[in-house]
C-alpha cells in the first residue's frame, strides 16, 4: 500500500497552485508571504516578479494598498472578506486563518477571484432561466391557441402591435410595408382579429403570384360563359368571400397598371363586377394591402398609380426587419422550435451557442427565414440539443475558427501577434459567453483567456 503522507510530503503543491485560476497567497503569522501563484499577481495587479519573503505591511507603506485581508486575519483571528475595485476591474478577496496545536495563527491562505468572472456566471444563469421560461412561454399548442398577439418582446415591435390595435378600431384601407419575411400577413391577420370584424372572414391572396387574368377572376369572380372554361354556374370572387370581413392584398406593388385601374374602381364606388357580369354587386369588405416595394419611387416612375396609392395609404404602418429588433429572435426561434417540435413530433431543444449565433446574424430574409432554418434543424438533426454545425453555412460564417491569416504588410513581428491575437479573442466574445469556453476552442488555458482580455481590455 503506498504512503500517501510520503507523497503529500515529496509533493510540490506550488505547481498545483499555479494551475489555479484564482489567485493564492500563503502568509505567516507575522504577515510574510510564504509562496503564492501567478494569478496572484495579476488579479491584484502587483508589479513584482515575486513577494516570496516580503511582508504585505510593504505594500501599504509603498502604497500598492490601503487595507489588506490577510493582515485583518492576524488582528482578527477570524477569516475576512473584501472587495477591490479599479479601473482594471474587481476582484473578491478571502483570507482565512489556520491555527497549529496551540490555537495561534500558523499561517494565512488567501484566495483571490475576478468577480466580473463571477457575474458573468451569474449572468450566464440569468440567461439560462430566461431562455427556460420562454420554452415554455411560447410553447405553440399553448401559445396559439391562449394569444391572439403576434410574438413581440421589442420596444419597436410593441410599438408596432400598439398601432395596428389602434389601426383596427376603424374600417379604413391600411397600407402595410417592410422588407420580404417580416411578416405583413401576420400583422393583416392581428388588426383583423383586434377589429369589429373578427368574426367575419379574413381572406388573403398573393397578387404576385398569379398572372393579371387569373388575378381578375379569383378577386372579382365571374358569370356562366363569361370565357373558354369557365364553370357553368360562374364562380363568386375573393370580394364577395371577404363580404363584411376583411382582404389581405398581398405584393400590391407588382400588380400591372390596367389592374391598378380596375382595383381604384372597386375603392371608389364599394362595388365589383363578375367578369361577363352587367349588375355590379355592392361589397363591404377593410382592405389591407401590403408591399416590400418603395411605392413613392414607383410613382415617380410612373408605375404606380398615385391616384390608387392615396386610398390604400390611409392609414400605413411600416413593420421593422427583424435585424432592427433582435429581442424578438430568441423568442421567435423558441416557438418556431416548439411548433415544429411538435409538426414533427420531435424534443429537439436549442443550445445557448445556437441562440447567440442566431442574434448576432442580420437574417436578410426576416422572419420567414429564421422560420425555415430552425425547421431544417429540427428535422435533420441528430442530437436533443440543435448546435452550430448545424446552422446553415451564412450563419456559421462568423463562429468558425478561420486558420489561415493573410499579411499585406511590414510591421514589429510582437506587435502583428497583439493585433493577431485581439482579433482572435474579439471573435470568439461575439460567440461565447464563457472565458473557459473560450479557452475550450482557442486550445488555451481559461487563465491566459482571462489575462489577455485584460491585456486587451476586451469585455
Amino acid at each position: 500500500m503506498t504512503d500517501c503522507s510520503n507523497s503529500l510530503e515529496n509533493f510540490d503543491f506550488h505547481k498545483i497552485f499555479e494551475n489555479w485560476d484564482d489567485g493564492v497567497l500563503i502568509t505567516d503569522s507575522q504577515g510574510f508571504v510564504l509562496m503564492h501563484n501567478q494569478a496572484y499577481l495579476r488579479l491584484t495587479f502587483l508589479p513584482f516578479e515575486s513577494l516570496v519573503g516580503m511582508n504585505m505591511r510593504e505594500l501599504i507603506r509603498k502604497k500598492y494598498a490601503t487595507n489588506i485581508a490577510s493582515l485583518r486575519v492576524l488582528e482578527d483571528r477570524q477569516p475576512v472578506s473584501m472587495t477591490h475595485s479599479n479601473e482594471k476591474g474587481t476582484i473578491v478577496v478571502s483570507s482565512n486563518p489556520v491555527f497549529d496545536t496551540h490555537g495561534s495563527i500558523a499561517v494565512v491562505v488567501t484566495f483571490v477571484r475576478e468577480l466580473t468572472e463571477i457575474v458573468r456566471l451569474r449572468e450566464e444563469l440569468m440567461q439560462a432561466k430566461e431562455i427556460e421560461e420562454m420554452y415554455f412561454k411560447y410553447n405553440q399548442k399553448e401559445y396559439s391557441t391562449t394569444h391572439n398577439v403576434p410574438i413581440a418582446v421589442s420596444k419597436m415591435m410593441n410599438h408596432t402591435l400598439v398601432l395596428a390595435a389602434n389601426i383596427a378600431q376603424v374600417a379604413a384601407n391600411v397600407l402595410l410595408t417592410g422588407e420580404s419575411g417580416v411578416g405583413k400577413d401576420v400583422i393583416a391577420n392581428y388588426i383583423h382579429k383586434q377589429s369589429s370584424r373578427k368574426e367575419a372572414p379574413f381572406i388573403a391572396v398573393n397578387c404576385a403570384a398569379l398572372p393579371e387574368n387569373l388575378l381578375e377572376s379569383e378577386l372579382f369572380g365571374y358569370d356562366s360563359g363569361a370565357f373558354t372554361g369557365a364553370a357553368r354556374a360562374g364562380k363568386s370572387g375573393l370580394f364577395e368571400a371577404a363580404q363584411g370581413g376583411t382582404l389581405f392584398l398581398d405584393e400590391i406593388g407588382d400588380i400591372s397598371q390596367s389592374f391598378q385601374a380596375a382595383l381604384l374602381r372597386v375603392l371608389e364606388t364599394k362595388e365589383i363586377k363578375r367578369i361577363g357580369a352587367v349588375k355590379p354587386i355592392k361589397i363591404d369588405v377593410q382592405i389591407i394591402a401590403a408591399t416590400n416595394r418603395d411605392l413613392e419611387e414607383m410613382l415617380k416612375a410612373g408605375e404606380f398609380r398615385s391616384d390608387l396609392f392615396y386610398r390604400l395609404n390611409i392609414f400605413r404602418i411600416k413593420i421593422p426587419p427583424l435585424r432592427d429588433r433582435r429581442e424578438d429572435i430568441i423568442p421567435l426561434g423558441m416557438y418556431f422550435m416548439n411548433l415544429f417540435n411538435n409538426q414533427y413530433h420531435r424534443q429537439k431543444r436549442l443550445s445557448h451557442e445556437v441562440l447567440r449565433q442566431l442574434t448576432k446574424y442580420d437574417w436578410p430574409g426576416n422572419i420567414r427565414e429564421l422560420r425555415n432554418v430552425i425547421e431544417r434543424m429540427v428535422v435533420m438533426s441528430n442530437g436533443d440539443y440543435l448546435s452550430v454545425s448545424e446552422l446553415p453555412e451564412s450563419l456559421r460564417n462568423d463562429f468558425e475558427l478561420h486558420p489561415s491569416v493573410i499579411v499585406t504588410g511590414i510591421m514589429p513581428i510582437n506587435y502583428a501577434i497583439e493585433e493577431t491575437e485581439k482579433q482572435i479573442l474579439t471573435n470568439a466574445l461575439r460567440t461565447y459567453v464563457s472565458t473557459r469556453k473560450i479557452g475550450h476552442i482557442l486550445g488555451i488555458d481559461h487563465s491566459t483567456v482571462v489575462r489577455k482580455l485584460k491585456k486587451y481590455r476586451l469585455n
